[in-house]
């Protein structure tokens, strides 16, 4: 039997009519879409009563919403309007934006000469290979920024020797390096563009450095490169096992003190393997390509850099390239990681072959090394071998000191972590200075490490805090001299651990040595040379004294016996120099 007809209501002129008054009352019209997909149904709702559940009426008790209906406002729904907005115009902006086309692809390398683990190189080199386009390097001189970074000449060489080493493994890969050379940082944006239109770049990569001036200028060339037509930057961070900023305190703020750093350091390095993943060298370039780019593959570039130390002694201690640097590394891993914790102490195990210079320079990087000391630790950095342990933590100290530079880049401008110790009133006796310098302190253990310094551009890691203290605490020397001094002589300085170490002696920067202690420099050498062999080396003078005599002989031997060394008496008496600098503390922290 066929369904009744509903009835008209005459007196609202049926559904239609429903609809205007319920309309009129307030009610409101809602689709919704009928389940299955079918055809969507117009639904009227009531309005509200006077008193109802949910207004705001004087002596009215609002009622607690339903289970799962949840009331949006005004705001909320012009909210999600505007992005529901910019989605749809994302959506079409990638609908109707040309498809990005590889062309060629440029590397810009830095502090980064190596092909393995080199995360732009890689990156570089994947797109490149993925298009079957061409990928060139580019290595551009720029000996005023140096200077301003106050960069050793004799590091600077080892970067020349390097550069050469780089392009004949790039040359096996049919890699074409590109050497240019820019009177200053802000040819450079010039230099890569032209060399983008030169040779049909599309894409320029490079790995993130963190002094605020070299901040400055890759985002002038980022910028330069943001204005050019369908051609892109890709930046990668290479430089610390975690980036500066990826780790953080609960409340998103830099961590100021290391064993906190250390802690999430570890935990992260542990659970996350992403940041141990290590890269694979770089494709070769297509066949043909050392024909088109014959001018790189046989045009002359540097392979050296002035300096005035002993040029064969400084290539026997330091040969460039990858090679010899992978071979050093897995040496240490082999023979000395293990004992390290009580090697380390001990000035004389150290130095004979040093890795410092080729993971300060980007030759091996800091997550090849911390993979490698894992790889004999079951694959841990918090627990197991103690020698493992320490010589991670060496790494951790230089991330700690990057991402203290990145998140406080007043320190790149001489100014300490702290402001207080602005104030502090350093002493301007250039002759106590220049006797530091020229490791003529009286105290054997600091005139050691600043001629081994001054002669093979290198300290030993040991020494290295024992003449910095000396230099701040007795000498009450700026750092800032200090710090210079370090820089313009060592093939290793980098200048967020040279910056860190120096502030941290001081007592100026982050989670550094208390102001009120003071390492005496005959007690600690007695304990990192208990015979001297350290001392005597590099300071003649003394070779043949006793144990006893080698570390202190202004006090030990007879007025007479001392005069005959030709060695200087001491020029402070640690003591009296000791009080000074806390006083100067006192007063500073007093304000």
């Amino acid at each position: 039997m066929p369904p009744k007809k509903r009835p008209a209501d005459d007196s609202a002129g049926g559904d239609d009519a429903r609809k205007k008054a319920a309309t009129a009352a307030g009610a409101k019209t809602v689709t919704i879409a009928a389940p299955g997909g079918g055809p969507a149904k117009a639904v009227t709702k009531p309005a509200a009563r006077p008193g109802a559940a949910g207004t705001s009426k004087t002596g009215t008790v609002r009622a607690a919403p339903k289970p799962g209906v949840r009331k949006v406002s005004a705001a909320a729904h012009a909210s999600r309007a505007k992005v529901v907005s910019a989605t749809a115009a994302a959506k079409k902006e990638k609908e109707t934006a040309p498809p990005v086309i590889t062309k060629n692809t440029l590397m810009w390398f830095r502090n980064d000469l190596r092909l393995q683990d080199n995360r732009a190189l890689h990156a570089a080199s994947a797109r490149a290979h993925a298009a079957g386009t061409t990928l060139l390097g580019v290595y551009i001189i720029t000996e005023q920024e140096w200077t301003a970074r106050k960069e050793a000449a004799v590091k600077i060489d080892f970067w020349m020797r390097s550069l050469a080493k780089l392009r004949k493994e790039l040359e096996k890969l049919s890699i074409p390096l590109i050497v240019k050379k820019a009177g200053a940082s802000s040819e450079i944006p010039g230099i890569i563009q032209s060399i983008m239109d030169l040779h049909d770049i599309s894409h320029v990569f490079w790995n993130a450095e963190h002094t605020a001036d070299e901040q400055k200028r890759d985002e002038e060339v980022n910028e330069t490169i943001k204005n050019l037509p369908f051609v892109y930057a890709e930046i990668s961070e290479d430089r610390c096992v975690i980036p500066p900023k990826e780790i953080m305190t609960k409340i998103a703020k830099p961590f100021t003190v290391f064993d906190h750093f250390k802690m999430t350091w570890c935990v992260q390095v542990e659970t996350q393997p992403r940041h141990l993943t290590l890269s694979p060298a770089p494709e070769p370039n297509p066949a043909g390509t050392k024909a088109e780019f014959a001018k790189y593959f046989s045009a002359e570039i540097p392979t050296s850099h002035p300096h005035e130390l002993d040029r064969d002694e400084i290539e026997e201690l330091y040969p460039a390239g990858e090679e010899v640097a992978h071979e050093r590394l897995k040496a240490f891993i082999s023979e000395s990681i293990l004992e390290y914790h009580t090697t380390r102490s001990q000035v004389s195990h150290q130095g004979s072959n040093p890795l410092a210079p080729y993971i300060t320079n980007g030759i091996l990087s800091h997550r090849q090394c911390v993979s490698m000391a894992r790889s004999v630790n079951n694959n841990k950095v918090m627990v197991g071998n103690e020698g493992v342990k320490l010589w991670v933590t060496e790494f951790i100290w230089k991330e700690f000191f990057k991402h203290i530079m990145v998140s406080f880049p007043r320190i790149c401008e001489n100014m300490a972590f702290l402001p207080a110790a602005d104030d502090i009133r350093w002493s301007n006796d250039e002759r106590k200075f220049t006797l530091w310098c020229q490791g003529k302190t009286g105290y054997p253990i600091v005139d050691a490490g600043m001629r081994q310094l001054n002669t093979v551009g290198y300290m030993n890691s040991r020494v290295w805090k024992i003449v910095q203290c000396f230099l701040v605490k007795d000498l009450m020397v700026s750092w800032q001299k200090g710090e210079k001094y370090f820089m313009n002589h060592l093939i290793d300085g980098e200048m967020a651990s040279v910056n860190g170490t120096w502030q941290w002696c001081a007592g100026t920067g982050a989670d550094s040595q208390p102001y009120y202690t003071s390492n005496n420099p005959v007690t600690q050498s007695q304990k990192c040379d208990p015979h001297g062999e350290y001392i005597s080396r590099w300071v003649p003078e003394l070779e043949g004294l006793s144990d006893n005599q080698v570390h202190d002989p202004f006090h030990v031997l007879s007025a007479k016996d001392f005069g005959k060394l030709g060695y200087p008496r001491p020029m402070v008496d640690h003591t009296d120099a000791k009080k000074k600098y806390a006083d100067e503390f006192k007063r500073i922290h007093a304000k």
